[in-house]
């Protein structure tokens, strides 16, 4: 039973580290209750331990999905909780698959034991960003989102190389406790194995932290002193997700965000609306889009906008870039679409034709290009290029580095956060953008039409945003 219990702590305890709760400290003991109970575990235990820590944490912090769409998301959370667990399971399971393999006293024992440990935690987690299915949302290093020095080397390793630290030191810790429970003794410490362990930490905090303060002194100066600055505003709506898509209230919604845009008290070089702002497709209405075009022109700047669109028989979920000539500039459609919501994955359509009448609406199809704007002013500062990547495709990091590879200097985000209402879902999401602002070393403005809406500068630093 005591087992069970410190699997569920473990559970609850990654619950309190991520946001909106913010208690980072607790994520360097979190999985160490879960450590601790799988000691001398057979296989399948190890499994069952895995999968209660996972249905724990990703209960309590996925929440927020369940009243989405009453009642398929009900279903839908639920399996989607079971997938995410199974990823904890099969942690314990090889990791305790790897300790029966490893000599009780080599002198490298407590070494492979936290090395492993965090290697399988973090493959595992790259793993959950893969495919149709990947979902990496709660990485463990989210923990960390306002530890600014810490968080600088994922511009070497990505968040990925927080994840590691974090787990190497539960690990650690929890080798500790039960390696030495019975029978405590000083003289223990000054084993071999426990020497090389304790060299290999001290020199991975004494690595992380060093360059974290070089990293912040080399590239705060950058943020203070950046002369081809593009001013950006953002205008959240905070629109009612039932009268958002209702084309009764349309004309309602438009009107509630030119109205934000007009009570602007200077021309910015860009204005962003966030995603799906317009819910109707410009190709087919004319008259919308004519009115679209002419409000951009008495802005007298640069206009961004998401839109659902439709072409040629076939959704987009669109980002444009208007001019303030009101001339159409360039588009980016959503790549990476939200299995199930946006588009349902053809092998399970396939597997479950009954998919299609459970899942309202038509697929979204997904966009090809890695789009880069080019943004011409200010004159003085010359051509800025910057990407908009839509809602979550911003939690993964192999998506948001093809913007920078295509040349994107800085990003926009956009996104519609009020599916979530006041949860902890709009707070997890802005805060995994300070790792993409890091890990690419450029800068994010953020428009949601509800939740928060932010920049972030390059070292991961929110500078402004909404409560």
């Amino acid at each position: 039973m005591l087992p069970i219990i410190l699997s569920v702590i473990s559970g609850g305890l990654l619950i309190l580290s991520q946001p909106p709760f913010n208690l980072g400290h607790i994520g360097w003991f979190c999985l160490v209750p879960l450590f601790v109970a799988l000691n001398g575990k057979t296989l399948r235990q190890s499994f069952i331990l895995g999968l209660i820590t996972g249905f724990v944490y990703f209960l309590g912090l996925l929440y927020w999905l369940f009243p989405i769409m009453i009642p398929a998301t009900i279903f839908g959370t639920i399996l989607l909780i079971i997938y995410l667990s199974l990823f904890f399971a099969l942690f314990c399971l090889l990791f305790s698959f790897i300790c029966h393999l490893t000599p009780a006293h080599s002198i490298l024992s407590p070494l492979r034991y936290v090395f492993f440990a965090s290697v399988l935690w973090v493959s595992l987690e790259y793993l959950r960003s893969l495919g149709v299915l990947g979902f990496p949302w709660g990485l463990i290093a989210y923990s960390q989102w306002k530890n600014t020095t810490l968080i600088q080397i994922a511009d070497i390793t990505g968040v990925y190389g927080i994840s590691f630290v974090i787990v190497l030191f539960n690990a650690a810790l929890a080798y500790l406790i039960y390696q030495y429970r019975p029978a405590f003794e000083v003289k223990r410490l000054a084993m071999p194995g426990m020497t090389v362990l304790s060299i290999f930490l001290i020199g991975v905090i004494i690595f992380v932290f060093f360059y974290g303060m070089r990293a912040i002194s080399i590239y705060a100066p950058m943020i203070k002193t950046e002369k081809k600055r593009i001013d950006v505003a953002l205008i959240q709506g905070n629109i009612d997700q039932n009268k958002k898509w209702d084309p009764n209230y349309l004309g309602e919604s438009l009107g509630i965000l030119m109205g934000l845009t007009r009570e602007l008290k200077y021309v910015p070089d860009i204005i962003v609306w966030p995603e799906t702002a317009i819910t109707i497709s410009l190709n087919e209405n004319k008259f919308l889009e004519d009115r679209i075009r002419e409000f951009v022109r008495s802005t007298k700047t640069f206009f961004l906008s998401g839109v659902q669109e439709t072409e040629s028989g076939k959704y987009f979920n669109r980002a444009i870039l208007i001019s303030p000539d009101g001339e159409i500039l360039g588009k980016y459609d959503k790549i990476h679409l939200v299995p199930f919501s946006e588009a349902t994955p053809y092998f399970f359509k396939w597997i479950f034709p009954f998919l299609k009448k459970v899942i309202s609406g038509e697929d979204f199809t997904p966009g090809k290009e890695w789009t880069v704007f080019n943004h011409p002013h200010p004159p003085s500062a010359g051509t800025r290029k910057f990407s908009c990547c839509i809602c979550f495709e911003s939690i993964f990091p192999q998506e948001i580095r093809k913007f920078t590879r295509a040349g994107a200097q800085f990003l926009i985000n956009i996104t519609n956060d009020a599916w979530f209402g006041r949860t902890g879902a709009p707070y997890q999401h802005f805060a995994i953008n300070v790792f993409r602002a890091v890990e690419n070393r450029m800068e994010i403005a953020r428009a949601a039409n509800s939740g928060i809406s932010g920049y972030i500068n390059m070292i991961g630093q929110p500078r402004y945003w909404t409560s």
